[in-house]
């Protein structure tokens, strides 16, 4: 599998570039180790050293470098301009060796020089969302399902719990993580009712309506997926289908 990165404007136009192709050659991607991490540390008088208070990964900055070899360079730069538009959102899937991942962002700058013979070309790619994500993951049971995440990190999922028969309150639990999240409705026989606990989307559902005030946000956890490892999540009453979907999350290819 050759290393490549598929670019998909807001437009859902879309190219496929290659390193060493003719033409236009995707010389390198920056940006694809882990990103930096802000470490946050406060002094107390009693020790020596500090302690660790917060901790929070940076953006992803991706930056790609195309060498335009064609004997119509202007086209073909013109042409990278139509994926890549200051400032709006782009899609980014990129392949190696050994995986295929996702990311989206923003573009920030495409730097060039129009009239230099040998013609390369900078595209940096801002993406607030640090973590690479790779294919939907879905487990399902009834009662209880579990979960073996092949992820580089901790990371949310979507619930989706299906009564069997009628209840009152609904509980979801990870083993794992000892986190619960309890719902205190009433809830008939074949309702749907999905608990996002993904980042940025983090939402409570009852058969596509919002149910989040129905929540006990004091006792409850949005659940987290630990990676490699056994996650067991378990349904109160636990005759209700459950199904667990989320991407893979990477923090570097």
């Amino acid at each position: 599998m050759g290393f490549s990165v598929k670019v998909t404007n807001q437009y859902g136009n879309y190219n496929t570039f290659h390193l060493n192709n003719r033409g236009i050659s995707l010389v390198s991607v920056s940006g694809l180790n882990p990103p930096k991490a802000n470490i946050s540390t406060a002094e107390i008088a009693t020790k020596d050293g500090s302690i660790f208070t917060n901790a929070q990964v940076q953006n992803r900055n991706i930056v790609l470098t195309f060498d335009i070899s064609s004997v119509k360079p202007e086209n073909v730069r013109l042409n990278l301009y139509y994926y890549f538009k200051i400032k709006e959102p782009v899609a980014l899937e990129i392949t190696t060796g050994t995986r295929k991942a996702h990311i989206d962002g923003y573009v920030e700058s495409i730097t060039a020089d129009p009239f230099a013979k040998g013609q390369r070309v900078q595209i940096s790619v801002v993406c607030p969302e640090p973590y690479l994500l790779g294919d939907l993951q879905t487990y399902t049971g009834t009662g209880s399902v579990n979960v073996v995440p092949v992820s580089d990190t901790t990371h949310g999922a979507l619930f989706t719990i299906t009564l069997a028969a009628a209840s009152s309150g609904l509980m979801v639990s990870n083993s794992a993580t000892s986190e619960s999240f309890y719902l205190t409705g009433n809830y008939a026989q074949n309702d749907v009712i999905e608990i996002d606990t993904r980042l940025g989307q983090k939402s409570v559902k009852k058969n596509g309506a919002n149910i989040l005030g129905e929540a006990d946000l004091t006792l409850s956890k949005w659940i987290q997926l630990t990676p490699y490892d056994n996650n067991t999540i378990t349904t109160s009453p636990n005759t209700a289908g459950i199904q667990v979907e989320f991407n893979t999350h990477y923090e570097g290819l």
